[in-house]
């Protein structure tokens, strides 16, 4: 009986345990994998709102950097993290909705490895133009490139990455065949845009801003569900082409298995910090607008199932497959 009675209060206290425990989180530093080189768009925008985050937690946001091979080796390294609620990883419509329909044997799956915490930011990638070639409208563009098949460029980072994919579904969708200028550092794509060796830039609207303000690029369209903030008077693509919608979006995912509390404690501090003025203001002069709220667990669940659709039928439009 003592031996039975000295079981069944073990029990008690391991059961009591986990609560204390859940409501003491984060007892050490948090870990957020980033699967992109510290200095780019993805690591500023984290490495932001990880300090506004961990100032609500009162504990630390280790970045961890784990760049290389489109996005996969970062998002594996997440995937394989211990999931005790102090490893999460922002993911992205790369590395979730067209890795896996370019990609063979991805080896993490977005659906069943990850579980969504916060959505961030789902702004559209912009089409500028140099400032001297004589079409401002999309419908403009897309009658030039009738008129002389084959006859504009666009410089981009990759066939398979998103400005490369925006690119071809824009020539699918249009019925053109603008020619694809594939650069390995999109600031040079830029710069040979502002140059006029090429037509056409895409990319997300944030590296544009400062050189449309300059003059030396043109705002054509861009590819969201919506107009950008910063830019109201640039139409959509979709308003030209009914149908049309990319989205670069970038959330705030945990390894599948993280304990319920640590999910709900940090979806409630990046929604707090996505809806501060002062948040929302440098997000919009960044040229990626803070998402209205973290959402909830279901809205991010259908909108990661709805997303792998999508790229996956533009992606099959286009005629790429995986490799």
């Amino acid at each position: 009986m003592k031996i039975a009675a000295a079981a069944l209060c073990l029990v008690s206290v391991v059961a009591l345990a986990k609560p204390a425990a859940a409501q003491n989180w984060p007892e050490r530093p948090v870990h957020l994998y980033i699967s992109q080189g510290a200095g780019g768009g993805q690591d500023s925008i984290a490495r932001y709102l990880a300090d506004k985050v961990s100032a609500i937690l009162g504990q630390t946001i280790v970045i961890e950097n784990r760049p290389g091979a489109g996005g996969i080796i970062g998002t594996q390294a997440a995937a394989r993290a211990t999931p005790d609620g102090y490893n999460f990883a922002i993911t992205s419509s790369a590395t979730m909705a067209s890795n896996p329909h370019l990609v063979k044997n991805l080896p993490y799956d977005p659906q069943n490895d990850f579980v969504p915490v916060a959505m961030l930011s789902k702004p559209g990638f912009l089409i500028s133009a140099n400032p001297n070639r004589p079409f401002k409208t999309l419908a403009e563009l897309i009658a030039a490139e009738k008129k002389t098949p084959g006859g504009l460029t666009v410089a981009i980072d990759g066939n398979r990455n998103a400005s490369g994919l925006t690119a071809g579904f824009l020539n699918k969708s249009a019925g053109i065949n603008i020619r694809l200028v594939p650069y390995s550092s999109p600031a040079q794509g830029l710069q040979d845009t502002i140059s006029g060796n090429v037509d056409l830039f895409i990319s997300p609207p944030g590296v544009h801003l400062s050189h449309i303000a300059a003059g030396k690029l043109r705002p054509i369209a861009v590819s969201g569900v919506s107009r950008e903030v910063s830019l109201p008077d640039v139409p959509m693509i979709g308003e030209t082409l009914p149908g049309f919608r990319i989205l670069g979006w970038l959330m705030v995912s945990a390894p599948k298995g993280t304990p319920a509390e640590p999910i709900a404690r940090m979806n409630a501090a990046f929604d707090r910090v996505l809806k501060d003025k002062a948040v929302i203001d440098w997000m919009l002069n960044f040229g990626s607008p803070a998402n209205a709220g973290a959402g909830t667990a279901d809205e991010l669940r259908a909108f990661v199932r709805d997303e792998i659709a999508l790229w996956g039928k533009m992606i099959n439009d286009i005629g790429l497959e995986a490799q």
